[in-house]
């Protein structure tokens, strides 16, 4: 899993600096093509279908992306006001000498249209791809849905 982003973040580097979400796009287009030729591009339907589509956890509980972030991609979600679940805050990021403790936090919007920060950065790109998609899928996801997710929150206006 490790070894995937590392991976990643030499694809980036050698495909220039990615500063904005057009620029993932790019580089997930070139790697889903090397891992399937037959790739035709990316949808923004899958991407929205994939934002909210639920998924069992190992506890029995399901948690979509929207579980966490909000239903409205342009809206950023606050612990403690929002209607969210509480692992959603109350992550294993912060530990201290007595196990989990607890944060207090916002999540910024999605939508690059509300929030000019996304998707600008390579590594808290991938770190948070890596974090969401073993939470929610066991598993890392694919070129093919990051892709198709970026295309969604693109579609988004204001």
């Amino acid at each position: 899993m490790r070894v995937l982003v590392l991976l990643i973040c030499a694809l980036f580097a050698h495909a220039s600096s990615a500063t904005e979400p057009e620029d993932f796009l790019a580089v997930y287009a070139k790697m889903a093509t090397q891992a399937d030729p037959g790739f035709d591009g990316f949808s923004a339907e899958r991407g929205r279908a994939f934002y909210f589509r639920s998924h069992k956890l190992g506890d029995g509980s399901e948690l979509s992306c929207a579980s966490c972030h909000h239903a409205d991609p342009r809206k950023s979600t606050e612990a403690h006001i929002d209607q969210i679940p509480c692992r959603a805050c109350h992550v294993t990021l912060h530990k201290g000498a007595e196990g989990r403790s607890a944060i207090k936090r916002e999540i910024r919007p999605m939508a690059p249209i509300v929030n000019p920060n996304r998707f600008t950065n390579e590594w808290q790109v991938e770190f948070w791809f890596d974090w969401n998609c073993e939470l929610l899928l066991e598993r890392q996801c694919t070129p093919q849905e990051k892709g198709d997710f970026i295309a969604w929150l693109m579609t988004i206006e204001d």
